[in-house]
Formats: C-alpha cells, sequence, structure tokens
C-alpha cells in the first residue's frame, strides 16, 4: 500500500485540499448509449493584440452514424457561458436528451453551467465519446490559423500578455515570494532506458512552478515569480527534463508531459524545425532554448502526451510536486522548507516501493 503525501507529512502549510465537485469524470451506461455525442473547448488567446478578453470556444458533434460538425465562435463577453448554451441548445435542438457532452477538466465551470441546465455532462475528454476523441485536433487547427492570421496583421505581441479575468479595472500585481524552492535531487542510478514526467503549476498571483520525476527516483523542482503563458512553463518543465538527461548515463528515454499547447510546440520543433512565434503563447527564444536542450542529448528520446489525472504515477507525482514546491515558495522559508524535504522524501519512497513491486516475478501477470 502507498502512502498518502498529504495524509503522512508532518506540517499542514502544503495540504493541497481539491474542490469538490458534483461532475461525475466516469460516464454511466446511461451516457455511453446515448445516440448524439458532443464535446466543448474554451480559451483565450491573450498573446495577440486586441485579443486580451476574447474567449474562444468550439463545439463538436458526432452524430449517431458518426457524422462529425464543429462549430465555432468567439465573445468579447466577460462570462460568456450564456452564450455558449444557447448556441449549444440551436445546434443539438431536438437532440438535447440524446446528448452526452465531454468538457475537459480544466473548464470545470462550464461543465457545471451544463449539468445544472440538465444535460449529461462528464468532466474529461473521454475518448468513448466520439466528439471528444477529435475536437483537440480542431481546437489545435483553430488555435494555428488565429495564430497565422494575427501574424499577418502584425498582432503577436512580443511577449505574451497574462489575462486579467472580468475586466477588473485594476491589473492585478504578482505578489512578492518569501522564498524560491529550488530542489535538485539527482543519483542517476536507473536503468539504460528512463521514464520521466514533468509538469508546471501556476496561479493568479504570479508564482509558478516546474517539476520532473525520473523512475528511479531522481527528481528536480524549482519555484519562483511567474506571470506568463502556461503553455510557456509547461515548455520549460520539458527542458529541465531535457538537462537532467544531459547529465545521464540513459541510452533511451521517454519524457510525459500533460499540456496540449507544450506538445504541440515540441511536435512542432521535432518534425519541421519550424515554428511560428506567438503560437500557443510561446515565445520563439523559448523554443530556440529547447532546440538547444534537444540537440545537446545524446540519448534517444520520445516525449509524448497524455490526459492529465489518468494515473500516470510519475506525471501524478509531478503534478504533486509542482504544487507544493508553488504553495511553499509563498510562505515563509523557515516554516515551509522542513515540509517541503519531507514531502519530497515521502515521494521518493513511495516512487521505490513502486519500482520494487514492478520488479517482482507476479508484476507482469
Amino acid at each position: 500500500m502507498y502512502m498518502s503525501l498529504n495524509a503522512v507529512a508532518a506540517g499542514d502549510l502544503l495540504i493541497r485540499t481539491l474542490p469538490e465537485t458534483t461532475i461525475p469524470r466516469v460516464p454511466d451506461a446511461v451516457m455511453i448509449a446515448k445516440p448524439m455525442h458532443a464535446s466543448i473547448i474554451s480559451w483565450t488567446m491573450p498573446e495577440i493584440v486586441g485579443d486580451d478578453f476574447m474567449v474562444y470556444w468550439l463545439i463538436s458533434i458526432s452524430s449517431e452514424d458518426g457524422t462529425l460538425s464543429s462549430h465555432m465562435s468567439a465573445s468579447e463577453e466577460p462570462r460568456p457561458l450564456p452564450i455558449m448554451l444557447r448556441e449549444l441548445e440551436q445546434l443539438l435542438g431536438q437532440y438535447r436528451e440524446e446528448t452526452w457532452i465531454c468538457v475537459p477538466k480544466r473548464n470545470g465551470n462550464i461543465a457545471r453551467r451544463f449539468a445544472d441546465s440538465g444535460y449529461a455532462v462528464t468532466r474529461g475528454l473521454n475518448q468513448i465519446n466520439r466528439a471528444a476523441r477529435e475536437i483537440e485536433r480542431l481546437v489545435c487547427d483553430a488555435k494555428l490559423s488565429l495564430t497565422q492570421r494575427a501574424r499577418q496583421r502584425h498582432r503577436l505581441q512580443e511577449s505574451p500578455a497574462r489575462r486579467v479575468s472580468d475586466r477588473s479595472l485594476e491589473v492585478a500585481k504578482p505578489q512578492a515570494l518569501a522564498w524560491h524552492p529550488e530542489y535538485w535531487s539527482t543519483s542517476y542510478e536507473h536503468p539504460e532506458h528512463v521514464v520521466i514526467g514533468v509538469d508546471a503549476s501556476s496561479d493568479p498571483a504570479g508564482a509558478g512552478s516546474i517539476a520532473m520525476v525520473a523512475a528511479g527516483g531522481d527528481l528536480v523542482v524549482y519555484a519562483g515569480e511567474f506571470t506568463g503563458h502556461m503553455g510557456a512553463l509547461e515548455l520549460r518543465a520539458v527542458i529541465l527534463a531535457l538537462e537532467y538527461l544531459q547529465g545521464s548515463q540513459a541510452v533511451s528515454a521517454v519524457i510525459h508531459t500533460d499540456s496540449e499547447d507544450a506538445y504541440c510546440v515540441i511536435e512542432e520543433l521535432t518534425t519541421t524545425g519550424r515554428y511560428i512565434d506567438g503560437y500557443r503563447g510561446i515565445e520563439e527564444d523559448l523554443c530556440l532554448e529547447f532546440l538547444a536542450a534537444w540537440n545537446a542529448c545524446l540519448a534517444k528520446i520520445t516525449i509524448t502526451r497524455h490526459r492529465g489525472h489518468t494515473g500516470l504515477i510519475y506525471n501524478e507525482m509531478a503534478d504533486e510536486l509542482a504544487w507544493i514546491a508553488r504553495v511553499a515558495s509563498k510562505h515563509p522559508r523557515e516554516s515551509a522548507e522542513p515540509e517541503l524535504v519531507e514531502r519530497i522524501k515521502l515521494l521518493q519512497i513511495q516512487l521505490k516501493e513502486r519500482n520494487q513491486l514492478a520488479q517482482q516475478p507476479w508484476a507482469g501477470q
């Protein structure tokens, strides 16, 4: 049995309390059997000048015969949920009661609003949902088209702006952090092939962190001021893993990220070497930094994307590590650092126990 990192920590500064929700993550048989499947994703693109308050969304609908249709809209309304709801009503028409809707975890407010309106909704892009299988590709194409159009019109900002919610008249200023946690625990004692999970964490107050966890128990975490685009922070987490691999003896490695933005940029860089400045809110300088780290690695590296919180232990631990480091940075060092170090040690024990179980004779049975 694995220990709960939250349950055994001596302090309580870094306790993570997840918000309760009534929106299910797993669909029931009734939802799956519905003839119509739909999915919706909303996003912003503050890196485009003039779009600081523009909200985009895309609705994907799959009919019973598998026919897929998509509908993209945008609004400058600070709270566009009623508009999305009206649009969904118009698109579904008489099929409202026969539709199961998937909404990404990060768009939980949309899921709740739709559920409150009587729709069958789940959080997370479940691949059983026919519309959810395709919507990320459609959104990726839409974001690329918007970026290209903005670039042609010379409307891309040199430095992506941080969105200020609800049209606040006062621009939120980052809060000064108490300290900058940095922890590098590396022994490089792992097989020729190593698996790494990376993740990042940020908050509106201007704090951010990146973390990586390797299968052998090695881990690295940094936290500090951050007010940029989350995709850029996620890409920095991947770069951190590449820098770690430069000192490793691994022959091959797999790096797992759950960031769609970072992965789309990485895929473009590693396959074509080209990059559209500002795409996914990531600047050219950071892309060049990634390419330098990528080319400096001697190991054969594969970077994959998976959905967050789906049970991949290394990414779950990287997520936990990034979160506690970010929160620790906002408390006095003398009170937060001991708990942070203890939590890191417990995480490494958990990894060691998992590796030992994986090596048992019955593990593959």
